[in-house]
């Protein structure tokens, strides 16, 4: 048996039994495909079946398969699964694992002989390259840059392997790898987004994609972002389009003639976002519109050849390239094609194992989620990693005293809890089936009954002060606040649409609730807040609070006389309506309080309420208020510590200290105020000096399984698009039938990523913008490669690195520590360096810290000099290419429009980018007679109103000082021409800016569509960790039009090629400028 250990090298093991066979290191699996392997026929021997324990083998059918790869000759094929490298015949059978590491590893690539596969793994932290023997060994890690690195493909000679990442320019670029030195060879470098560099089989020619915003999980995008097939010499050469239809091609890879392609691609529109008004049916699937394999000639005439319609189209596409084979994945199943004929679906078999801990046992002393005590006060219902727990208030004897008893065992959500006044039931939320719905439990037989049966999701659930029933309150179309009957009953809707904090009187007559006043931010996110007040009988209601600020979190007294409530109004604090009008002036009124005999009763005025509101206490108050039944004292939270406050809002004071509480409520006799603070359940007795506390001691054992925890976090992903995503159409999409679809592939998932990738293949189907996943936490930390601070002419092969270019402001383009175009740098802290990824390995972690190099204007160490300066990082040097070439522009544009015209870059849409706006734009157009505004490379954010606000003022008045020039009022007041820029690179909030100056006569547009990527977002996590973003609110434009997947359009339409931008050339920018001078007058 033999394996590689290093590229180029063989190793040679005897085996003379299973003990050598274990010994082998990085051997996992048998090492032979097609065959009956050694391990199967000893181990066949040895496991007879035992009754009740082992049973009748079964291979198991893989299904879920990703990154499928085929060898030149067609007849293996590698896969993804479960986070390893696959090897097997692609004809089908028995699959075998090439890789075992417990981290990533992804995207494997044949060399041409057949004999070693490159893959990406994350196992050393960042996504780099690495390769392995197909016939199994050690794999050799091939790169070390922090940058994500993922081999495409290999040159027929087998020599190097060619991938597209972002080095030392800061740009996309495509670079040849030579796998035994490690050097590297820049082929070009992109203006724009490059993926899918594939060599031709003659090694001649590269096909890629060009323009490719959205990733392949978007496969029925169009716009403006969907990928071009492009082509370039192997030397960077001879580029040239090849198709481009506005419609996505992915996975671009030549024929066997090298002349052909073979992508991935569609050849119509689905249609996907609505205007505001519409409610279209869904969208009936063809084969047009379905992502097909398809032969695209050197003319760009694509001809389809296979004939799918509906599911996810064909995906993962690999071209054998010395033979007519092509293969890919469809809907988890991998199907082999030779081009002309019927593809035919491909079954693989292995025997498998986990990739890491799947039932991982956990001891929990800490983490409580939420909280409600029993009446009696000696059990605390805790919520810890969404599963529910019963734990003694008091500590018993021995070391089992602590014990939390599981109430719940369900891998979702169950969150929630509320005791039953009497103790013998909870209630709580979980989407155990389906939505967050109610449900009941009884704590004596762990019983659980449905107990509101609802679509959409409940929460904020409380029980009345009647002690008889639950108030919560639902999402989705049933929005509203709800009361159900403790004892079981109908729930009653009490406030349609109602979905904030809400308060009942102490008799029910009356509910307070939260609602917000549309229209009164300048945003829809800062839009404030009234307190209401509804009588439950009539629904009568009015406004009590009555002002533009943030009025939230009601509570009343425990006499019923008071409505409480916090307010950012003069100031901020908690301020209080009274139910009746009162006997005399605040200055002369005492307040005392008076402990109600029997039922309270309020009667709440609404004739005046809002003029009856005075200050209750005046500071930073949060959270809703708990009235001491027994004093009538206000409990509250300032700086996430309880506040204790007089009936009349005097005396106020701290009673805890410390910070960090939230969730209180009153224990059931109410002498303590019971809270969380910490990850447990803390209680403060109110009735003792100095305010004692007590915190919950307790211990859970738990069992967390990782295979049923990531089906849970699947359907919770379900759901929570289900009840948010902002259309309610879901772009024509059947959701459940996408859900449905995409559930088996769970079978592929053993890792975080893998959770991830499965979700944006299911969510991209939507084609929706702002609905990225993540992975969850955890891995191997990465490292950070330090930049240099000059770029590397790559071109150079000999000893040391060949200066390109420094940039100014970057350490080389001071005096002090000078550097040179042409020189060369033969050293880095005393190393020899050359173009390859040994350097890379020399930088890591060195960003910050002082580096020597060894500089000379030859390629030789010989009288050469040291320059000493401080590394930067990648992202550092980026800021100096961007602040270098805003400059660039904006003198060029003075220069070019004879001092007339002044130009201003928006790099982003957030706090700081509007600052840097107002710092440039009103110094810049002083004294200019029009103005270009670019928004291009513009990642989004949300001031594009505040722009517009600015921007529309018109001269109203003017003011005039003795002595003093005339001065236009308002200040910042612009009015004459202008141009906005956009292109490709404008994302969200920065196609609305240009969509919105267009729509209100304030600009003409120059550039590119923009790519249609504006939606409302948020986001949050499922129950295994996985990042989650969730569209929640579409963007229109005045007329209806979507601007999600219909970006906006210029005026002027033009391109800018890489050739003209890199060479310092802007036709968008000299379009800009021409329509911009014809405007003004001669002068």
């Amino acid at each position: 048996m033999t394996s590689k250990s290093a590229l180029g090298h063989q190793k040679d093991y005897k085996v003379t039994n299973i003990q050598d066979i274990r010994r082998i290191e990085g051997i996992r699996s048998p090492t032979f495909v097609g065959k009956v392997p050694m391990t199967s026929l000893i181990l066949s021997a040895l496991l007879v079946p035992v009754a009740g324990q082992i049973s009748a083998f079964a291979p198991h059918q893989l299904t879920g398969m990703r990154s499928i790869a085929l060898s030149a000759d067609g007849q293996q094929l590698a896969f993804t699964y479960r986070g390893d490298i696959w090897i097997a015949p692609s004809s089908g059978g028995r699959a075998i694992p090439l890789t075992s590491n417990v981290e990533m590893d992804d995207n494997p690539v044949f060399s041409p002989d057949g004999k070693w596969i490159a893959f990406t793994s994350d196992r050393a932290g960042d996504n780099e390259i690495y390769a392995v023997s197909t016939e199994g060994g050690q794999p050799v890690r091939l790169t070390f840059n922090s940058t994500s690195e993922s081999p495409v493909s290999w040159t027929p000679d087998g020599k190097e392997l060619i991938y597209d990442t972002s080095y030392d320019k800061g740009y996309s670029g495509i670079y040849a790898l030579d796998v035994k030195s490690l050097r590297l060879r820049e082929i070009f470098v992109n203006y724009h987004r490059m993926d899918f560099p594939y060599v031709s089989p003659d090694g001649k020619t590269i096909a890629f994609t060009h323009k490719q915003v959205f990733a392949w999980t978007r496969p029925r995008y169009e716009g403006s972002g969907a990928a071009q097939i492009w082509t370039i010499g192997i030397d960077g050469s001879a580029r040239k389009m090849v198709r481009s239809s506005g419609l996505q091609h992915l996975w671009p890879q030549f024929a066997p003639n090298n002349k052909d392609i073979y992508a991935v691609t569609v050849t119509d529109k689905t249609p996907s976002s609505r205007r505001i008004d519409e409610k279209p049916t869904r969208f009936t699937d063809s084969a047009e519109r379905t992502p097909n394999v398809h032969r695209v000639a050197a003319n760009g005439r694509a001809t389809r050849l296979t004939n799918f319609v509906g599911g996810s189209g064909a995906r993962f596409l690999s071209v054998a390239s010395k033979a007519e084979m092509i293969a890919f994945e469809r809907d988890g199943a991998v199907y082999t094609m030779v081009p002309g004929k019927e593809p035919q679906k491909v079954n693989f078999t292995a025997s498998i194992d986990d990739k890491g801990v799947m039932e991982e046992r956990l001891v929990i002393t800490n983490g409580v989620e939420g909280a409600s005590m029993t009446p009696d006060g000696k059990t605390a219902i805790i919520q810890i990693r969404r599963e529910l727990w019963s734990v003694p208030t008091t500590r018993g004897k021995g070391p089992n005293g602590a014990d939390a008893t599981q109430l719940t065992n369900y891998a979702g959500t169950d969150s929630q809890p509320v005791a039953s006044p009497d103790g013998k039931h909870i209630f709580f939320t979980s989407d155990r089936n389906g939505s967050l719905k109610l449900f009941k439990m009884n704590l004596e037989t762990k019983q659980i009954t449905v107990a509101h049966d609802t679509a959409e999701d409940v929460s904020n659930i409380t029980v009345t002060p009647d002690k008889k029933h639950l108030a919560y309150q639902v999402t989705g179309k049933d929005r509203g606040l709800y009361t159900l009957p403790i004892e079981g009953g109908t729930a009653k809707l009490v406030i349609p649409k109602s979905d904030s904090a809400y308060a009942f009187s102490p008799d029910m007559k009356y509910v307070a609730y939260v609602k917000s006043l549309v229209n009164s931010g300048f945003k829809p996110w800062e839009n404030t807040s009234n307190v209401w007040v509804r009588e439950v009988a009539t629904g009568n209601e009015v406004n009590v609070s009555r002002l533009n600020v943030v009025d939230g979190n009601p509570s009343w007294s425990a006499d019923g006389k008071f409505l409480y409530f916090t307010s950012a109004r003069s100031g901020g604090g908690i301020f209080m309506v009274p139910a009746q009008e009162e006997e005399a002036n605040t200055t002369e009124l005492e307040l005392k309080y008076t402990k109600p005999e029997g039922a309270v009763t309020t009667n709440f005025k609404f004739e005046g309420a809002a003029d009856r509101i005075r200050a209750f206490y005046r500071g930073a108050a949060f959270g809703q208020g708990l009235s001491d039944p027994e004093k009538g004292d206000l409990y509250f939270l300032v700086a996430g510590d309880i506040w204790r406050a007089g009936y009349d809002g005097e005396g106020a004071r701290a009673i805890t200290a410390g910070g960090g509480i939230f969730g209180m409520e009153f224990s059931a006799d109410g002498n303590s105020i019971n809270f969380i603070r910490r990850g447990t359940v803390e209680s403060v007795d109110i009735r003792k000096p100095n305010f004692p506390t007590k915190a919950l001691e307790f211990r859970a054992d738990w069992v967390r399984n990782v295979t049923a925890e990531r089906k849970a976090a699947f359907q919770e992903f379900y759901r929570v698009y289900n009840q948010t995503f902002y259309d309610e159409f879901f772009h024509r999409r059947d959701w459940k039938e996408i859900r449905d679809r995409h559930e088996p592939l769970l079978d592929g998932v053993a890792h975080r990523r893998e959770m991830a990738t499965v979700l944006n293949m299911m969510v991209g189907e939507l084609e929706a913008s702002h609905a990225e996943v993540g992975p969850a936490g955890g891995g191997v930390a990465g490292q950070s490669t330090a930049h240099l601070g000059f770029t590397i002419d790559f071109s150079y092969t000999g000893a040391g690195l060949r200066i390109k270019e420094v940039p100014k402001r970057t350490p080389g383009s001071f005096p002090k520590t000078q550097l040179k175009a042409g020189e060369y740098v033969m050293e880095v802290n005393g190393t020899a360096v050359s173009a390859d990824q040994h350097l890379f390995k020399l930088l890591n972690n060195q960003a910050g810290r002082d580096i020597t190099l060894t500089v000379n204007s030859t390629p030789s160490t010989t009288g050469a000099r040291k320059v000493t300066y401080r590394a930067l990082s990648g992202g550092q040097f980026r800021g100096i290419q961007t602040e270098n070439l805003e400059q660039w522009r904006r003198e060029y544009v003075e220069k070019k429009s004879n001092g007339r015209i002044t130009y201003v870059h928006i790099a982003g849409m957030g706090g700081g980018n509007l600052t840097q706006f107002n710092q440039e734009m009103w110094e810049y157009v002083q004294g200019k007679d029009a103005v270009i505004i670019d928004v291009r490379e513009n990642g989004g954010g949300n001031i594009a109103d505040i722009l517009l606000d600015a921007l529309e003022r018109r001269l109203h008045m003017r003011y005039q000082w003795r002595n003093d020039d005339e001065i236009p009022g308002p200040g910042q007041v612009w009015g004459k021409p202008t141009v906005v820029m956009h292109a490709e690179s404008s994302f969200s909030n920065a196609e609305m800016f240009p969509a919105a100056m267009k729509t209100l006569g304030l600009a003409t547009l120059v550039g590119m569509p923009t790519p249609g990527y504006v939606i409302y977002t948020g986001g949050s996590q499922l129950v295994d960790g996985t990042s989650i973003r969730i569209p929640g609110g579409g963007v229109y434009r005045v007329d209806g039009t979507p601007l999600e997947n219909m970006g906006e359009k210029p005026d002027i339409q033009i391109d800018l090629d890489p050739d003209d931008f890199f060479n310092g050339r802007d036709p968008q920018m000299d379009k800009a400028i021409e329509h911009l001078m014809k405007q003004l007058p001669r002068g």
